[in-house]
């Protein structure tokens, strides 16, 4: 699933243009991809050109895989260090700045799914309940957690450039786990990966 050594060979090549040029920093086609990927454009909503001068371009993924083996492509892909600290200011022109990555993990605690209720597991109203105890069956099934009885939600990368012209760029990387059903009794392996950026032009500060 993570592709075969010449393919991880292209996505190290591609990572170095991302992090080492201001070209690849602003390229979403440089993130590299694990193997296996579908693209899904009907979830890429165009944001281009923004009243507020922020320019906004998204690209969404999907696959048929658990979480836990592409964070771990990511963080071995793209690097940094978990919940580091970010600092746009620090970051020149033509330059990429460190990158933080986040870990989310599944929370077993039941909760309310009745809107009618506020969705507040406390609330006494609630008719319709998700169950951690089912939500910890179908993960248990089979799938490798990120350490015993601990499964991955969410990985989220964040980091700065800036362009040669010196307007910076906000990056997010977002892995999320899409495969549990709405009421946590059912999973079936399915990940999807988004990313984007947010240009934000000098001329308008």
């Amino acid at each position: 699933m993570l592709g075969s050594p010449r393919a991880r060979t292209w996505a190290v090549t591609a990572l170095a243009a991302v992090i080492g040029t201001a070209l690849g920093a602003q390229t979403l086609d440089e993130i590299p991809l694990a193997s296996g990927a579908t693209r899904q454009p009907r979830l890429e909503v165009p944001r281009e050109g923004s009243d507020s001068g922020q320019v906004r371009s998204i690209r969404v993924y999907r696959w048929e895989a658990p979480i836990e083996a592409l964070a771990r492509y990511y963080i071995q892909h793209l690097g940094g260090r978990r919940d580091g600290e970010l600092d746009s200011a620090a970051v020149r022109p033509g330059e990429t700045g460190p990158i933080s990555y986040h870990l989310t993990f599944h929370s077993l605690v039941d909760q309310c799914a009745d809107s009618a209720a506020g969705n507040a597991a406390g609330a006494k109203s609630c008719t319709v309940w998700r169950r951690g105890k089912d939500k910890k069956r179908v993960l248990d099934n089979g799938r490798l957690g990120y350490a015993p009885q601990l499964w991955i939600e969410r990985v989220t990368f964040r980091w700065f450039s800036r362009d040669a012209q010196g307007d910076l760029v906000q990056w997010r990387v977002d892995l999320t786990d899409s495969g549990l059903s709405e009421d946590w009794k059912d999973y079936r392996p399915n990940t999807q990966l988004t990313i984007e950026t947010v240009q934000r032009k000098r001329s308008v500060r």
